[in-house]
């Protein structure tokens, strides 16, 4: 996960200049094969790339971008079986915090509308650690599951540049398609 995220290269008022900042130029967008959009404040790309999750080989797309010295990515995977979703979500949320060594500064559960409830890795956390190289770096997560779907929608970014405001905007601008039935 860390990988593909490097690819890709509280109060209103903060919010307000957040958002009407050239550095951030916010916009709906999201993979194309799949029921979901973000707020991006950048124009993502989406790449996908095989990887192994729960135990199965699956295709992983990252749709994601860099702005203000900050990346934001979603990570999307179908696994194809029910069966394998909280297994996969367990693993995300443990490579979250393997990948940058990560402290955990905030764990609560995630609250997505039309996402799967009741999984234990369903969370939204905010975390301090550091890049492989060594700098130190904070990350907003959101992990999330729908049918045989898991999601991981990230920021990360050095902590003189990172906006806890723009990780928390991306966060909560998720909006997810009701589940086929």
């Amino acid at each position: 996960m860390w990988r593909a995220a490097r690819l890709l290269g509280v109060a209103a008022a903060a919010g307000c200049l957040l958002a009407c900042s050239p550095a951030l130029d916010w916009r709906q967008a999201g993979p194309k094969e799949v029921d979901i959009l973000l707020d991006f404040p950048c124009k993502p790309l989406t790449v996908t790339q095989p990887v192994m999750l729960a135990g199965k080989r699956v295709a992983m797309s990252m749709t994601g971008c860099k702005a203000a010295d900050m990346t934001f990515a979603l990570a999307h995977a179908d696994l194809g079986d029910a069966a394998l979703v909280a297994p996969a979500l367990a693993e995300l949320h443990h490579s979250a915090l393997a990948n940058v060594s990560a402290r955990v500064l905030d764990s609560r559960p995630a609250r997505v509308k039309h996402a799967a409830s009741g999984l234990a890795d369903a969370l939204e956390l905010d975390l301090a650690g550091r890049e492989p190289g060594g700098q130190p770096l904070r990350e907003h997560v959101l992990l999330f599951a729908q049918g045989t779907q898991v999601f991981q929608a990230t920021v990360l970014g050095q902590p003189a540049h990172y906006k806890p405001d723009a990780a928390h905007m991306f966060a909560s601008s998720v909006s997810l398609g009701a589940a086929p039935n």
